[in-house]
C-alpha cells in the first residue's frame, strides 16, 4: 500500500501547473475529498497568487512544498529550474491560503509534494 501511495504522489506531483493569465479569471476552487482533489486544491491556491505567469512562459521550476497536518506551508525547497520562476513560485506559495487535507492519509501522501511550474 505504501508503494501505491508513493507512486500516486509521484504521478500527481509531476503535473505541470498552468497559471491563470489574470487575477480576475478564477474558476471555482476544487472540492477536497481525496488525494487528487487535495492536490488540485493546493495547486489552485498557489496559482491564484501567481499573477505574472506570462513573464515565465517556456521556463520551468520544480518546487517541493512541505505541509503540516493542517495543510499549512512548513517548508519550500527548489529542486531545479529557472531561478526567477522559482522565486515567483515560492512567493506565490507563501501567499496562498492552502486548504486543510481531508484526512490523515491524504496528509501523509502530500506532506512533501513536488510541484512542477511550467507556465504556458
Amino acid at each position: 500500500m505504501r508503494i501505491l501511495a508513493f507512486a500516486a504522489l509521484i504521478l500527481v506531483g509531476c503535473t505541470p501547473i498552468k497559471h491563470p493569465q489574470s487575477h480576475t479569471e478564477k474558476p471555482p476552487a476544487p472540492v477536497v475529498t481525496d488525494l487528487k482533489s487535495y492536490y488540485l486544491a493546493v495547486q489552485y491556491a498557489i496559482q491564484s497568487e501567481f499573477y505574472d505567469a506570462d513573464h515565465y512562459i517556456g521556463k520551468t521550476c520544480n518546487l517541493r512544498i512541505d505541509l503540516d497536518d493542517k495543510g499549512q506551508l512548513s517548508g519550500l525547497h527548489v529542486y531545479s529550474g529557472d531561478l526567477s520562476l522559482c522565486t515567483a513560485a515560492m512567493d506565490a506559495a507563501k501567499q496562498a491560503e492552502l486548504p486543510a487535507p481531508p484526512s490523515a492519509q491524504v496528509h501523509e501522501q502530500m506532506k512533501h509534494a513536488v510541484l512542477v511550474f511550467a507556465p504556458q
